[in-house]
């Protein structure tokens, strides 16, 4: 049942965030198109401080998740009672604190903000969004962590797509009507209320014998805090561009950002989808001891740092040609920037050769100093940004990203090969150096190769062809310098061979 489970999870993982990419390149277009770059700019900077005010509960959902495996693996329906009556206290606590966020914010950010749209807009669209955030927030968060941790994601998985899909047809039909972006937020609104409706109903359906009132008000989660420093951290560092630019530049500015972002967090929301739903092999192998880990820990690294370098390469060849078409007709703002697709490209190159050594950080024990690590590059990066902006514009928000970007790289690399595996850095050095190489080359050839990109047909055509050949390239290099990817291979076959 657990492998249905995982397959369940990783399919429709996979699938739904493939549908949620491809809707999410047509629907900023229509966006645009119809109310503007400024409008596009100001919602997507709206998105990620809504991102930002989230922190008000982290650490609760990790800590939750941590402290329920052990019961639910032990099928004791008290001790799940227990922390998920904790959870839920402790969400509902916040929801009060949230919402006057909610309306602090409705009220100081069509002031602080530099844009063209009236703040009555700005102050409506903020309230109906918080309304949708402070339901999900008191009655889905906990839910959602249960589920999870249950091994039945795939049920979040296909809730969340179809939210997204008929959120996505709302937004297409009302922008293509020329319709108010308040009217959109309140569609939004009653969509929440549809969702909110199915879990509680799920919920009490299928978990109806934990008891929502088991643990006292007082009751706390382990390690909460430790987890708080790190979502606080990454927020920080994965949001800041487009705030910067909204604040200190212009919302019609963060358009241009958000359309170049949506096509690179695309490409990377799909090779996350396949990292979440087999990264815990990583954990089971650590406690069969470091000699079986060590190799596990090298594929890894080869498989996901070389598929992002590879997805990277391509994109960065493709990423202006297709802004190039996705922007054709619209005039108000400039959306071509060579230097921005080394600068995204990198940014996910970096960003993914750090995943698996700081996955072992948190297994084998040093999730506290890594953390700090976490809020140091946080800081960095916020306060790079704030600098650079103000000479550079968007290239220095981006700039200044991958600039704080190698400081945890290197420690989770110092942590997982000196502390942890108690071997040389060369096979990690390696590894990450060898990828970053064969980037740089594509980017060298890109530049003395003309590539010819005027329409849809050749686009695809020069899609097809470059994954063919960058990508037997990238996996051919990668399997030459880490040969345990063949054992790994062999090994799943193996395995495969003894299930049948």
């Amino acid at each position: 049942m657990n492998k249905k489970n995982l397959l369940k999870n990783a399919t429709i993982g996979f699938v739904g965030q493939f549908i949620t990419m491809i809707l999410g390149l047509i629907v900023p277009r229509i966006f645009i198109s119809s109310y503007g770059s400024d409008i596009n700019g100001l919602l997507t900077t709206l998105t990620q401080i809504f991102t930002y005010m989230a922190l008000l509960e982290a650490g609760i959902g990790q800590a939750a998740r941590n402290a329920l495996y052990k019961p639910i693996h032990d099928n004791d329906h008290d001790g799940v009672s227990f922390i998920v009556s904790a959870a839920m206290n402790y969400y509902r606590k916040l929801t009060l604190i949230y919402g006057l966020a909610v309306c602090t914010l409705a009220v100081v950010a069509p002031i602080v903000l530099k844009t063209e749209v009236d703040y009555k807009t700005i102050f409506l669209v903020i309230l109906l969004e918080g309304a949708s955030s402070v339901l999900s927030f008191y009655y889905v968060q906990t839910v959602k962590v249960t589920l999870n941790t249950d091994g039945k994601e795939y049920i979040n998985g296909i809730t969340d797509l179809v939210y997204k899909v008929l959120s996505y047809i709302i937004r297409i039909i009302l922008a293509l009507n020329g319709i108010s972006i308040v009217i959109l937020q309140a569609c939004y609104l009653l969509l929440t209320i549809g969702k909110v409706a199915f879990y509680r109903y799920y919920f009490r359906k299928n978990y109806a014998w934990i008891n929502e009132k088991a643990a006292p008000k007082t009751a706390k989660l382990n390690d909460r805090n430790s987890y708080i420093i790190t979502e606080i951290a990454w927020t920080i560092f994965s949001s800041t561009d487009l705030i910067v630019l909204s604040v200190f530049v212009s919302t019609t500015l963060s358009s241009v950002y958000s359309v170049y972002n949506m096509v690179f967090v695309s490409i990377n929301t799909l090779l996350n989808a396949i990292y979440s739903s087999i990264n815990y092999t990583l954990g089971v192998k650590y406690h069969e001891g470091l000699s079986v880990y060590e190799k596990v820990h090298d594929a890894f690294m080869s498989v996901f740092i070389g598929s992002m370098t590879i997805l990277m390469s391509v994109a960065y060849v493709l990423t202006i040609p297709f802004i190039t078409m996705y922007t054709r007709s619209i005039a108000d703002v400039n959306y071509l920037y060579s230097e921005l697709p080394i600068m995204f490209c990198l940014v996910q190159i970096l960003s993914w050769s750090r995943y698996i050594q700081g996955n072992l950080t948190g297994v084998a024990g040093y999730a506290k100093p890594t953390s700090r690590i976490s809020l140091i590059e946080a800081i960095t990066n916020i306060t790079l940004s704030i600098i650079l902006v103000l000479k550079f514009g968007i290239v220095g928000v981006l700039f200044a990203t991958v600039i704080a970007l190698p400081l945890k790289i290197i420690y989770t690399t110092y942590i997982s090969d000196k502390k942890v595996m108690h071997r040389s850095y060369r096979k990690s050095i390696t590894i990450i150096g060898s990828n970053i190489l064969l980037f740089i080359i594509v980017v060298i050839l890109d530049k003395v190769i003309d590539f010819e990109i005027a329409n849809i047909p050749t686009f695809l055509l020069a899609g097809i062809v470059l994954t063919l050949v960058i990508g037997a390239i990238g996996t051919l290099m990668n399997l030459i310098i880490n040969p345990t990817c063949f054992e790994m291979i062999k090994s799943l076959k193996r395995s495969k061979r003894k299930e049948v």
